[in-house]
């Protein structure tokens, strides 16, 4: 009986291992995006699932598949052992660049503007205008987004100067020196805010996540009023208590009706 040749194998074990590892890494990330950066449902808010899968379906298909075209069993042990390091290198640099932008692009801020909740990404902020932010806000979270507000700009120099902002892509909730603690604006946020049985008519299937998020709260839903939330990638809603303005739930429908 002839023996097998352990390269002989090479195209099988060595493409699958490698996939092994990959996916045990993705779960690692994942953890990393999606309890961390991302937390619910800001993976869905800010388009942190599909960024995520977008790297994650790259990396873990491109390194096994460079692996496999590598495993080739006439090739000496040392010479596959190298392409490997290759491959390993660029699949770790890939993944790496894909975090950091992942990164760039979550959320830091939920921000009460007027009228509506805006997420603020890292990427939004110019950072050489952090210290002109309050003290506690000079620095960007980086374990999920706090809840603020902005102030809108009174005085005419501030108001020309929020005008070119705007122009350049920046609104007010960009803008570090407009940022407030949203104590300081709960009675506003109350006041503009509408009811949620305007919501529960509006969108009548949502209906039993509404209860359900009233219940979770030991709170009736006549009591909770919304406000719109707006990101680059979607609309939703933020449930406010009536009470204190204090958030207790959020919707993936359009509040802007």
């Amino acid at each position: 009986m002839i023996s097998q040749n352990p390269l002989s194998s090479r195209r099988v074990r060595a493409p699958a291992i490698h996939l092994a590892v990959s996916l045990l890494v993705a779960a690692l990330a994942s953890v990393i995006v999606f309890v961390v950066w991302y937390p619910p449902p800001y993976a869905s808010i800010a388009a942190g699932t599909s960024l995520f899968l977008l790297l994650i379906s790259v990396d873990v298909v491109l390194g096994p598949a460079l692996t496999a075209v590598a495993a080739d069993p006439a090739k000496p042990p040392s010479t596959f052992k190298r392409d490997l390091m290759v491959i390993a290198a660029i699949q770790l640099a890939g993944l790496g660049y894909g975090l950091y932008s992942i990164a760039q692009a979550r959320p830091v801020y939920l921000v009460f503007e007027i009228d509506r909740f805006r997420v603020v990404t890292a990427a939004d902020v110019d950072e050489s205008m952090l210290p002109e932010a309050p003290v506690a806000l000079r620095e960007l979270p980086r374990s999920g987004p706090k809840v603020i507000a902005a102030a809108k700009p009174t005085q005419p120099d501030e108001v020309l100067k929020s005008l070119d902002l705007a122009i350049a892509g920046f609104d007010i909730s960009f803008i570090p020196r407009n940022w407030r603690d949203y104590a300081t604006q709960r009675d506003v946020a109350v006041r503009v805010s509408r009811s949620a049985a305007e919501l529960k008519a509006k969108y009548p299937a949502s209906a039993d996540q509404l209860a359900r998020i009233a219940s979770d709260k030991g709170q009736p839903v006549e009591s909770l009023r919304f406000l719109p939330v707006q990101s680059r990638s979607s609309n939703w809603v933020a449930l406010i208590s009536s009470a204190d303005a204090q958030i207790v739930g959020f919707l993936p429908v359009d509040g802007f009706f």
